[in-house]
């Protein structure tokens, strides 16, 4: 699988577990609100969330994405937070589902973990990782 794959199987999957640290305590949930913006992954969640405060100490997350037939994908990286409410419009129009969950994209309490990608792995049919080739 190479990285456009990846991408293609993550939309396609659309959601994942996202697993976060503050250096002592590590946190993993389900994560929608998904979209690849160029490189990043980009993620819609609440600014007084848990995990934004753990990314604010540590800007380091793992997402891992599976399909029903235990295919799945792990995607690591440094994250920041977007405020930008350019960059919230983007998320927000291209993500319909987020209109049911956010009522305007100027919400300061919606922000974007934007994640850059600098490990992922994809599990072969072996049980073994099989790294992916950033572009």
């Amino acid at each position: 699988m190479d990285f456009e794959q990846v991408k293609e199987f993550i939309t396609q999957v659309r959601w994942g577990t996202l697993a976060t640290s503050d250096g002592r305590k590590v946190a993993a949930r389900p994560m929608a609100g998904l979209a690849w913006k160029d490189n990043q992954l980009w993620c819609a969640t609440s600014a007084s969330s848990d995990k934004v405060a753990q990314l604010k100490r540590v800007p380091q997350a793992e997402y891992c994405f599976a399909d029903p037939s235990g295919k799945h994908v792990r995607i690591a990286g440094p994250c920041t937070i977007s405020t930008d409410n350019a960059e919230k419009r983007w998320l927000y129009d291209t993500v319909p589902e987020l209109k049911e969950h956010i009522l305007k994209p100027t919400d300061p309490d919606y922000v974007i973990i934007k994640m850059t990608p600098d490990n992922i792995r994809v599990m072969r049919s072996n049980f073994m990782y099989q790294p992916v080739v950033i572009k």
